[in-house]
């Protein structure tokens, strides 16, 4: 009996769910990588060809080292979802449970449900999504996004942090710069007085 095999081409062809799974592995084996990633049992991994398993291994190598691209919006089984439309709006409640989930990956289908949910209006490139409501509503229906969607918003947040502690110190060097600035005018006005009148003696 033929053994019929999806071979990922992109990150779009995984799922986060696969993902999470293969993640829980600590040194996955070639075995639990095709199983995983193919959607296959053990049982059919053993009665395919011997000379086409590396080939496998190595296709779905390639798919992990393809760019992540951010994308704002992607429609999952009929319904398109959208990410935070303006993160300088977002909620205490967003940013709290952001912060919590992004830290393991084992949680990142409730970072998506936070990060992405049901566009509600959409006009000429901008949208309006549904107010979020807590994690739980879409978390189960995350799990199916596209693993390219999920390392792209994963890559995003991650430069968008790196730029904000990088600009962190600048910013505090520019305050500390200007207090010192204004310590040293008025010390320099201070001992203008005095030179001033020892000029005037």
């Amino acid at each position: 009996m033929k053994i019929q095999i999806n071979i990922p081409e992109t990150l779009d062809d995984i799922t986060l769910r696969q993902y999470q799974a293969f993640n829980k592995f600590e040194e996955p084996t070639i075995d639990q990588t095709l199983t995983t990633f193919l959607g296959i049992s053990i049982e059919q991994l053993n009665r395919l060809p011997a000379e086409k398993i590396e080939g496998y291994a190595t296709q779905i190598n390639s798919v992990f080292e393809q760019d992540k691209q951010f994308t704002p919006t992607f429609v999952l089984d009929g319904v398109k979802y959208g990410f935070i439309p303006k993160l300088d709006d977002i909620t205490y409640g967003e940013n709290k449970d952001l912060t919590t989930y992004l830290n393991d990956f084992k949680d990142m289908h409730k970072a998506m449900a936070v990060m992405y949910r049901p566009i509600t209006q959409e006009q000429r490139g901008k949208y309006l999504i549904e107010d979020y409501e807590g994690s739980a509503k879409y978390s189960e229906q995350m799990k199916d996004a596209p693993l390219s969607v999920v390392l792209g918003a994963t890559v995003f947040f991650y430069n968008l942090m790196n730029g904000l502690l990088k600009a962190i110190p600048n910013y505090l060097e520019e305050e500390l710069s200007k207090k010192e600035n204004t310590q040293v005018k008025q010390t320099l006005a201070q001992s203008g007085v005095g030179i001033n009148q020892f000029t005037h003696l």
